[in-house]
C-alpha cells in the first residue's frame, strides 16, 4: 500500500501551492528552485532508474518496444496539450476560464502521472520515491498558478477543483493496484516506458518553458541540489 501512500503524497503538494499563493505574496523565487529542482531530478530519473528498468522488463526487441511506449507517452500529453487550453496561458481578461481549464488538463495528466508513480514505485521503491519527488516539485508552482486565477471565483468552485487535483494521483495509483493482476512484466514495461514519454514531455515541453520563464540565481540553485540528491540517492 505504500505505493497509493506515494501518490496520495504526490497529491497533498498541490495544497501547500495553494495555501503559498493565498497567502504569500513574492512566489517567484519559489517558483524558480522548484522548478529547477523539478527539470533536473526527471532527467537524471529517466537516465538512471526508469530506462534501466524498462530494458531488464522487456524480454526481446527492447528498444523498439521502449521506443513505442516513448512515443505514446508523448503523444497522450501532446493530445491533451491540443484539446484542453495550455495551462501556462495567462490572459487577464479570461483568468477564472483559463483556470478552471488548467485544473481539467492537470488532473487528466495528474490520473496517468500517478498510474506512472504507482508503476515505477512497484518494480523499484527509490525510484518511484525520486519520480514522485520531481512531480512534488512541479505541482507546487501549478497549485500555485491555478489557485492564483480561480481565487476570485467561488471559493466552493475553486476548492472544488483543488480537492480534485489532490486526489487525481491517488485515481491513477488505484487504477493499476486494482488492474494489478492482469500485469505482467512486458506490460509494466510498456506502461514504464509511456512514463518515459511523459517525463520527457513534462521536461521539455513544460518545465523547460517554465524556466525559461523564471531563472534567476534560485533556479541554479535548484539543479545544482536536483543533481546533489540524485547522487546521494545512487549511493543509498
Amino acid at each position: 500500500m505504500i505505493e497509493l501512500l506515494i501518490t496520495l503524497i504526490v497529491g497533498m503538494f498541490f495544497l501547500l501551492g495553494t495555501f503559498i499563493s493565498l497567502y504569500t505574496k513574492n512566489q517567484k523565487n519559489l517558483i524558480s528552485f522548484s522548478v529547477g529542482i523539478s527539470f533536473i531530478v526527471l532527467i537524471l530519473l529517466i537516465i538512471i532508474d526508469i530506462l534501466p528498468e524498462s530494458i531488464e522488463l522487456f524480454s526481446s526487441n527492447k528498444f523498439l518496444k521502449i521506443m513505442l511506449g516513448v512515443i505514446i507517452g508523448l503523444g497522450i500529453l501532446y493530445i491533451l496539450d491540443r484539446f484542453i487550453p495550455h495551462h501556462h496561458d495567462n490572459k487577464k481578461n479570461n483568468l477564472v476560464h483559463i483556470g478552471i481549464m488548467t485544473s481539467i488538463a492537470i488532473i487528466i495528466h495528474n490520473i496517468i502521472e500517478g498510474a506512472g508513480i504507482f508503476s515505477v514505485a512497484q518494480t523499484n521503491l527509490k525510484a518511484g520515491l525520486i519520480y514522485a519527488f520531481g512531480v512534488i516539485l512541479h505541482n507546487i508552482p501549478f497549485g500555485i498558478k491555478i489557485t492564483a486565477m480561480l481565487k476570485d471565483t467561488n471559493k466552493n468552485k475553486m476548492w472544488k477543483y483543488i480537492f480534485l487535483l489532490i486526489i487525481s494521483p491517488l485515481i491513477g495509483g488505484l487504477s493499476i493496484y486494482i488492474f494489478n493482476d492482469f500485469l505482467s512484466d512486458e506490460k509494466i514495461g510498456y506502461v514504464l516506458s509511456i512514463t518515459i514519454g511523459m517525463i520527457i514531455y513534462i521536461v521539455f515541453f513544460e518545465l523547460l518553458k517554465l524556466l525559461k520563464n523564471n531563472f534567476n540565481k534560485y533556479s541554479i540553485w535548484g539543479i545544482l541540489i536536483g543533481i546533489l540528491l540524485m547522487l546521494i540517492g545512487l549511493v543509498i
